[in-house]
């Protein structure tokens, strides 16, 4: 005659069981994600890749750097993917591993991104990525981004500015060098000035260097020092070469 179990074996069963009803927790999956890819065997992989529809956005959010840092063959495909999440957590950690990529030709998903999306956290993102994967066509989209209402996104985008669009957008740069109250926003218009060849862009840098913090004062100084060459605008019915 078989004995019953004691009382304990039952209820040190029952969590399992509750854990096997209920599924595994976000924290268990996130764990998981982590073990396949330390182990990034084909099975692994797949297995991975199952969790890019998890409800959890933080899951889908891990998954997704998970597969794109162990760039898988279609580890681009997985990033883009990504942007278009009803998340912003996994929109932003989209935007990061989309510029890691280094490829302008991913350029205009992230200029998307600058401009459309609700979530200021992923414009800035966008902007920080965009610096990194380039695009020859990027001027205008920054440009435009300059307006951004977040500080934190044209600080960003200013940075961008700089790098991927020199001598462009110089009209609102000056407007944010002479009136934004932030100075780290004014220290970055100063510096992508100084990549301006135009006469404007110089007076409003020495202008600048009577602004009121020294930092803005500084970073004035040092773009007019590597200013290119100012280019005189021709005179009205001057004679061509």
């Amino acid at each position: 005659m078989n004995k019953k179990p004691p009382v304990r074996a039952l209820l040190s069963i029952a969590p399992m069981l509750f854990f096997l009803a209920c599924g595994a927790s976000p924290e268990q999956q996130v764990g998981s994600i982590y073990e396949f890819k330390r182990d990034p065997t084909p099975q692994n992989v797949e297995r991975l890749r199952k969790f890019l529809d998890n409800e959890v956005p933080r899951v889908r959010a891990t998954a997704v750097n998970a597969l794109v840092t162990l760039d898988v063959e279609d580890a681009a495909r997985i990033a883009v993917m990504a942007l278009e999440d009803s998340d912003e957590f996994v929109r932003a950690t989209a935007a990061k591993l989309v510029g890691d990529q280094e490829d302008p030709n991913l350029a205009g998903f992230l200029e998307q991104r600058i401009l459309r999306d609700p979530s200021a956290l992923v414009r800035r993102r966008a902007a920080q990525a965009l610096r990194r994967a380039g695009g020859p066509q990027s001027g205008e989209v920054l440009v435009s981004a300059l307006s951004d209402p977040d500080q934190d996104v044209r600080l960003a985008v200013l940075r961008a500015v700089r790098d991927l669009a020199p001598g462009q957008g110089v009209e609102r740069l000056i407007e944010i060098l002479e009136q934004d109250p932030v100075w780290e926003l004014r220290v970055q218009a100063a510096v992508a000035l100084g990549t301006s060849s135009r006469p404007a862009a110089r007076d409003a840098l020495q202008a600048a260097e009577d602004d009121p913090v020294e930092f803005v004062r500084s970073a004035a100084t040092k773009a007019l020092v590597d200013q290119p060459p100012i280019v005189q605008p021709p005179v009205d019915g001057a004679a061509s070469e």
